[in-house]
């Protein structure tokens, strides 16, 4: 396969155009892989003794609101989000699912997900911090980590 970009000062939005043989089979696939593919953000803005920086988003392990305040948390850090729970969730790639009310958790940073009397338990990788899942979005958190062979 040939693979060809060109930038043009006049487009706003990248267009993809494929030039394939008339007989290719996978005609249909390469389509509707091309219009799930989305183009996401590596980063989340984050506060840090006032200070504005930028939190690339396969380091953060969960983001919780508590109150009126989010967080998101990393492996040793506790970083606070100027946006809400909601707004922030919209961002974020398909990897981050809501677990809570108050919390999405990075799938990819999940080493163990516990089933027990008090609650769903998730566990990090490297990381003594937990989160707990609630009974409403447990099942499509053990699903995804499930396709992820993770569990």
């Amino acid at each position: 396969m040939q693979v060809n970009i060109e930038t043009e000062p006049d487009t706003s939005i990248p267009t993809v155009t494929l030039h394939v043989p008339v007989d290719y089979p996978e005609t249909a696939a390469l389509t509707a892989a091309l219009k799930n593919l989305s183009i996401e953000a590596a980063t989340l803005t984050v506060s840090q003794r006032g200070q504005l920086v930028q939190l690339p988003l396969t380091s953060i392990l969960f983001i919780e609101a508590t109150g009126h305040q989010v967080a998101a948390h990393t492996l040793d850090n506790v970083y606070r989000v100027p946006k809400s729970l909601t707004a922030v969730g919209t961002g974020l790639p398909a990897y981050f699912l809501r677990v809570s009310k108050s919390a999405i958790v990075n799938t990819k940073q999940v080493y163990s997900l516990t089933k027990t009397l008090t609650g769903n338990l998730i566990a990090f990788h490297h990381s003594p911090k937990q989160l707990y899942a609630s009974r409403r979005y447990y099942r499509q958190l053990k699903i995804s980590l499930e396709q992820k062979g993770l569990l």
